[in-house]
């Protein structure tokens, strides 16, 4: 009998060297965190499409990764367990951009500053772009930035304040010193716009060796509204 006990004593305790030993390892293992490659790859596995971005995160008090994930159906964030790699989380966002961080102001500004000396910035919420302003030249630009990307949107000149905006005509400038030119042979010495009872001419001044002339064409039609002409003053 002692013997017989003996043997099953020693089974138990191999049996128990066994099982902790086991539990040893298993715990050990369940304290190393997955490298990121890893965890890329077995979110590939289950969920096809490119993978955006991972990063390690602590949620709710665990290791946990952050994937970001675009497939044809839209943008998924991902959590998993950082150590077992089991998915425990997944919802689909708006877009790709809302899963970046927005750049802030000054970058903004610094991107700006490359087309000239920033005047002014805000950030507009709704389009989630930087709108700043800035002048080169003695000229000012608007411009508008990816609040996300930082790239540039767009740029426009602004008029100047107290230059109103030239009227947007068929007949060009140059096209105005022709039709004059066949009216009255000469030099142009000044063309501008004006106003005449609402309609929008060319006025060109022309001079002659013994004239001074005046032409006056519509901007949009090209057709003459009248010439006059004038003596020149002898000296």
């Amino acid at each position: 009998m002692n013997k017989k006990t003996a043997v099953i004593s020693g089974i138990v305790i191999v049996i128990l060297l066994l099982v902790f030993g086991t539990r040893e390892w298993v715990n050990g293992n369940q304290g190393s965190t997955l490298e990121k490659e890893k965890m890329n790859r077995i979110v590939s596995a289950k969920y096809p499409g490119d993978i955006l971005s991972t990063e390690l995160t602590n949620r709710e008090d665990k290791r946990q990764y952050k994937t970001v994930i675009k497939s044809e159906q839209g943008v998924y964030v991902i959590w998993s367990d950082a150590v077992s790699g089991e998915i425990l989380d997944m919802n689909r966002t708006e877009d790709e951009e809302s899963q970046r961080e927005r750049i802030t102001k000054d970058e903004a500004e610094k991107i700006a500053a490359k087309h000239g000396e920033v005047k002014s910035s805000e950030f507009n919420e709704e389009n989630k772009v930087y709108l700043v302003r800035v002048q080169k030249e003695g000229k000012t630009y608007s411009l508008e930035i990816n609040g996300t990307t930082g790239s540039i949107n767009s740029k426009s000149e602004v008029e100047s304040e107290d230059e109103p905006a030239q009227p947007n005509t068929k007949i060009t400038e140059g096209k105005a010193k022709q039709i004059a030119l066949k009216e009255v042979k000469g030099t142009v010495t000044d063309i501008e716009l004006d106003d005449e009872d609402g309609v929008i001419v060319y006025e060109v001044e022309i001079e002659t060796k013994t004239k001074e002339a005046q032409v006056i064409i519509n901007a949009f039609s090209g057709e003459v509204s009248s010439v006059t002409m004038e003596t020149k003053d002898s000296d």
